[in-house]
Order: C-alpha cells, then structure tokens, then sequence
C-alpha cells in the first residue's frame, strides 16, 4: 500500500505526526508513506523523511497576492498543482490524504479531476476549520455562524483580510462545489467538537471519523534530567503554573496570565514557554512572569511540563491542543477554557474547564488542584494520557484498509 500526505508547512505539532504515522504504517514492509509538500524555506529547514517538494518558492508569494487581492484561494498555482500531480503519478498512491492544504499552494480544481480520473480514494485530516469555511480557520472566538449558509459579510475582516475584497462568499461556494466532487472522501477530525461542526457544514453527507492525535508518552513521563529550577533561578518551593504555546498570538490567551499575575500570591510562579512578543516581555516580567522563550532541547520542555503544580490553557480558539496531553502524560493536571476540543483531553480527576474569559475561574481551579494532590495525582494524569498515545496512529492504519477494501 501507498500513501501520499500532503500538507502546507512542516511545523507545530505535525513534524511527530508525521514521524509516528509513518512508523505505524511501515512497520508492514510493503507500506510505503511519502510526504509531498511545497517548495518553501520552511519546508526546506525542516525536511521530513520520504519528503517530496513540489512547485516553486516564488508559487505561493504570487498566490497568496492574488489571495490578498480578490479573496480567491485554492484556484491558482496552475503550474505548482501541474509538478505535484506528475510528482505523484510517477509516486502511484493508493490513498492521498490531505492534511493542512487550503495555504495557497495548490489549484483544487486540478488536483480533484487528477484524484477522480485515477480513482484515488482520499482521507483528509481536518486540523481546523477552513475547508468548510469562506477562510477562517475558527470562527467560535468571534461567535460567527454564516459560515453554515453563505460566509458572507465576514465580521473577521481585520485578521484574515487586509486589503482586498473579501471574497468569502465566493471561496466557500467554491469549496462547496469541489470538495464534494473528490469521488471517495473520508474526514477525520482529532476532537469531537470539531466532527460535529464538520456533520453541520457541506460535508454533512460524507464519513466524519473521530481520530485523536498520539504522543509518546513514555517521552514525556520518563524524568528530565533538564534543572529548570537552576538554570533559571527559581526558588524550588514556588508552585509553578506552566503556560505553552509555539506562538503567543492573542488567540493564546497572554492577557489571562496577566490577569492571573495581578492576582497570585508570591508563592506562584507563573512560566510562559514559547515565542512572547518581544514588545510585551519586558510588560510581563514586571508582573513577576518569566517567559523562557522556546525550550532549546525536548529534555528541556518535558522537564518544565514535570516541574508545574499545574497546566494552564486559556487559548479561545482551538481543535485539540496537543499540549493538555503533553502535560497529562508528564503527570501534570490541566486547567483550561471550555474552547473547542480542549476539554476532551481530561476528566474529573485530571483537569479543570473553565468558562471562556472567566480569569477568577482559572484562579479559583489552580487553586482548587494545588490542595488536591490526592484527587489530581499524577498516576492519574498519566494513566488519562494514554487514551492519546501513539496507537491512534493505528486508528489510520484501519482507516486505510477500509477504505481501499470497500
């Protein structure tokens, strides 16, 4: 069996998606995964094993422009889909799945008649919202639902368009259109929340599968041998309060560990890991935050996830974060927004949903798991954990099976 992936960017969590689903699947020697992706700088800093790069690096600067311009996606890079096509018919796959595609690299139209002459059955990983959408990839944040008819007048003007005219309509009615011509679709979804906007949306006909994203627990529950506590200067009897992203976008939620500094004793010490604008670090550290950046090695960012009393994840927009699970399998219980998937990842004995925006909630549950070590242990944070390990990945293997038999 072949499987061709295709995806925008080899960054964030997909890298070790990737790595363990093609270890799952080649464990049979007569399984053979290639990843096609565009030909970026990114894809080239971060080259994946059986990466095949289509098109040229000047495709998407060209294609996003005219995105830009008229609001029109997926219907440019003539040429680039042209290279990826023959890059795949010389590949032969037996399943092509999609993951994060709609990033301004491909022309649908093209790839869909390829897919359907040839009668390649596709499996398509939603990771966000934007395949069903006129282009947001979460619309909860702003309480918009228009994306269920017509996407028109899109109240997210300022974050998604900047200069152009908006087109939103236009590009979900095109995606309406195509996608529902791929000829043998299955959707997966790594949340629940997410499966059941796909079964609302013009993918209501098609098979929505529910597929949890893995991790290797055992590299997560296993000791660091990383001293955060010496390496930063930290006094070891402060209860620290973890908070992780790759990015502190505003969708993150930076402003609630603000407000939450504002209100914590001395006897916490709050830790934002990842990329902090530089221009409200120096605003953050004065509130006592200390922000590390992005951990420099893995034994590094399993070691701050072991050392925190707790995990806080007050992001307002997202699928599944693969950091609850990170924090579960590294024994740590989680507090978070009732945002999209984020409370999938716990129960009533490994974690805390709070309210959207609801800082005095977050308090109250930091609170309320720090007193209750017994009931918010870590032999139960890791043994919630393992429902999200690699054998998901298996999850797939099936799926592949099924779909090429039926």
């Amino acid at each position: 069996m072949k499987v061709a992936i295709l995806h925008g960017s080899n960054q964030g969590f997909f890298p070790r998606f990737y790595r363990d689903l093609k270890s799952i699947v080649e464990s049979n020697e007569d399984n053979e995964v290639k990843l096609f992706v565009p030909n970026s700088g990114l894809n080239h800093r971060c080259v994946l094993p059986n990466q095949v790069c289509f098109g040229s690096r000047f495709n998407w600067h060209l294609h996003y422009g005219l995105f830009k311009f008229f609001g029109k996606q997926d219907c440019w890079s003539h040429l680039d889909t042209w290279d990826l096509i023959r890059k795949l018919k010389k590949f032969k796959p037996d399943i092509l799945h999609f993951h994060v595609v709609n990033q301004c690299h491909i022309n649908f139209p093209m790839l869909i008649r390829y897919v359907n002459k040839n009668h390649i059955p596709v499996v398509w990983t939603f990771h966000d919202c934007r395949a069903f959408t006129g282009g947001c990839p979460y619309f909860d944040e702003i309480k918009c639902e228009r994306w269920k008819d017509e996407c028109r007048n899109c109240p997210d003007k300022g974050g998604l368009y900047i200069k152009n005219f908006a087109n939103t309509e236009w590009l979900r009615k095109f995606r309406e259109e195509w996608f529902n011509k791929i000829w043998n679709l299955h959707i997966v979804t790594p949340s629940q929340w997410l499966a059941d906007f796909v079964k609302q949306s013009f993918f209501k006909t098609k098979n929505v599968q529910v597929i949890y994203n893995g991790i290797d627990i055992d590299a997560f529950s296993s000791p660091s041998d990383f001293d955060v506590y010496g390496c930063y200067g930290i006094d070891k009897t402060k209860k620290i309060v973890l908070g992780c992203a790759i990015n502190w976008e505003p969708r993150k939620g930076l402003v609630y560990f603000e407000e939450l500094a504002k209100r914590m004793s001395s006897d916490y010490q709050i830790v934002l890991v990842g990329g902090v604008p530089q221009s409200l670090k120096s605003e953050l550290e004065k509130l006592g935050i200390l922000c590390t950046g992005r951990t420099r090695t893995f034994a590094e960012m399993v070691a701050w996830y072991q050392v925190a009393s707790v995990f806080v994840n007050p992001t307002l927009a997202d699928n599944f974060p693969t950091v609850n699970i990170e924090a579960l399998a590294s024994g740590t219980p989680v507090v978070m927004f009732k945002t999209g998937g984020s409370p999938e990842a716990v129960d009533e004995c490994t974690g805390i949903v709070v309210e959207q925006c609801d800082v005095e909630g977050l308090l109250i549950s930091i609170d309320v798991i720090i007193s209750n070590p017994i009931k918010y242990s870590r032999e139960k944070c890791l043994k919630r954990s393992h429902l999200f390990s690699k054998l998901q990945y298996k999850k797939y293997l099936e799926l592949y099976h099924s779909v090429i038999g039926n």
